[in-house]
């Protein structure tokens, strides 16, 4: 068919016929749907809640003198190596809207303060002193992690054999030493696929190994939010959407996927849409909420997907919001080695304090399933911040609030490949999305974005 689309197929009687119908607003039901409509194809967006971002989300909370200043759920950040991530800044025309940061701000477990860059050397060269400075570390645990950083450069992560192999195991195999995985290996690991070390598989510990750190000599540098991600990810996303012609229906979850001569009938709650393909970006946990009346032989199919996402396991991230009677950091970020809490983010951007002389920051916790009960957790914060940042012993905490979401990212634990399927389901027509789908990366914002552009750049080549 020509490029121009599937709607050429209006005239043949059906009413209220779309190109394409995205079932999901998160990252990848926007990414897809942004490519689908430059393509020129209709598209009809459904989303259950009342908001595009999917996991990225914002609250609104009593900051200070009775404002309401919006908050993100948790602290999300892009990186240099996220090339859809990226793309996805720029077409939503957001370059000014995420702050870059090329330099990473490590804290010890006892507070010897290491800001990380990089060298004017090639890749992956950029980054051989970070093995002197990295704080935490005896002479022997610096040695053996550059034998294991060799090992890992010259690893495949696309290898379905890597994938059978568990990231800590091999590890301890190569000759990590117990402090070199606790204070190293775990502090980017963890950061970087939300998951335990022990959790892990190596071939995501090489992808993010590699392409995170080793393979571009900027590829660390972040890419950090200046605005809440309820304005980028939502507002400003629905926006640009609204402009290219995308019919975005918010607060209506899809019930119902049928199939017809013409292609499929989306049912959500008060509206039925016919389309000629559909694009399930839903997470892995939501797809059993959806009933397929499809031909037997394409029921299988989407049974054994379904079935196959339902083995695919969880890990929760926290995010801490805190506010303080005076500031206890003068960097944009911290990380922190050895430590409960992970990474500092100060803020509002536009100002860390408010009119009231409170100051804001937010402790992200990855992995965060042994955090410490809520009526513990605030002097045990306390404690760890202190032990890092002296000038938190002189610091008030003046309350604080828990977001914790228990499913997060999905867990890329060992045979975790084997469960996620290819965007082409193998049904004419119907395609799956998300950062749990074959996207050749963890599960990350760039994973997610990464698939609904495959999607949709898959869609336009059967389409022509």
């Amino acid at each position: 068919m020509s490029e121009g689309g599937l709607g050429n197929a209006r005239g043949a009687g059906v009413d209220n016929v779309v190109d394409v119908a995205i079932v999901g607003g998160g990252l990848a039901g926007i990414a897809a749907a942004l490519r689908l409509a430059e393509y020129g194809l209709s598209v009809h967006l459904f989303e259950a809640k009342s908001r595009l971002g999917g996991r990225t989300g914002s609250f609104s909370g009593p900051e200070s003198g009775g404002l309401e200043k919006t908050i993100d759920y948790c602290q999300h950040v892009a990186m240099k190596c996220n090339t859809a991530m990226q793309e996805l800044i720029s077409v939503l025309g957001q370059e000014e809207g995420w702050r870059p940061q090329d330099t990473l701000h490590f804290y010890g477990p006892e507070g010897k303060y290491a800001p990380l860059s990089q060298l004017p050397l090639p890749a992956p060269l950029h980054i051989g002193h970070w093995l002197w400075r990295w704080p935490g570390l005896r002479v022997h645990d610096r040695l053996a992690i550059a034998r294991g950083m060799l090992k890992i450069y010259r690893l495949d992560p696309s290898s379905a054999e890597l994938d059978q192999i568990s990231g800590y195991d091999w590890l301890k195999k190569v000759g990590q030493t117990q402090n070199a995985i606790q204070r190293f290996w775990a502090t980017i690991i963890v950061s970087a696929l939300g998951e335990e070390c022990h959790r892990v598989s190596l071939a995501a510990v090489a992808k993010v190994l590699q392409d995170g750190f080793m393979k571009r000599r900027d590829a660390f540098h972040l890419l950090v939010p200046e605005r809440p991600l309820n304005e980028l990810l939502n507002v400003q996303a629905r926006d640009k959407l609204n402009s290219l012609g995308v019919d975005c229906q918010m607060s209506s979850p899809v019930s119902r996927i049928a199939r017809e001569e013409e292609g499929f009938v989306v049912a959500a709650k008060g509206k039925e849409v016919r389309a000629h393909q559909v694009v399930l970006a839903l997470p892995w946990y939501r797809l059993t909420k959806l009933q397929f009346d499809l031909p037997q032989s394409e029921l299988d199919v989407v049974d054994k997907i379904v079935a196959q996402s339902t083995k695919l396991e969880s890990s929760p991230i926290t995010g801490i919001h805190t506010w303080w009677d005076r500031p206890w950091i003068d960097k944009p970020h911290a990380v922190i080695v050895g430590r409960l809490c992970q990474w500092v983010f100060p803020g509002p951007s536009e100002g860390v304090e408010s009119s009231a002389g409170e100051y804001y920051y937010q402790i992200v916790v990855s992995a965060s399933r042994d955090l410490p009960k809520a009526d513990e957790l605030a002097g045990q914060l306390v404690d760890d911040l202190a032990a890092v940042f002296p000038a938190v012993s002189d610091a008030r905490l003046l309350r604080h609030r828990v977001v914790t979401d228990p499913k997060a990212v999905f867990s890329v634990g060992v045979g975790t490949q084997e469960l996620r399927p290819e965007a082409k389901t193998g049904v004419q027509g119907l395609w799956v999305a998300g950062d749990w789908t074959q996207t050749g990366w963890p599960a990350t914002m760039e994973g997610a974005v990464r698939s609904g552009f495959l999607v949709a750049t898959s869609i336009r080549g059967e389409s022509k």
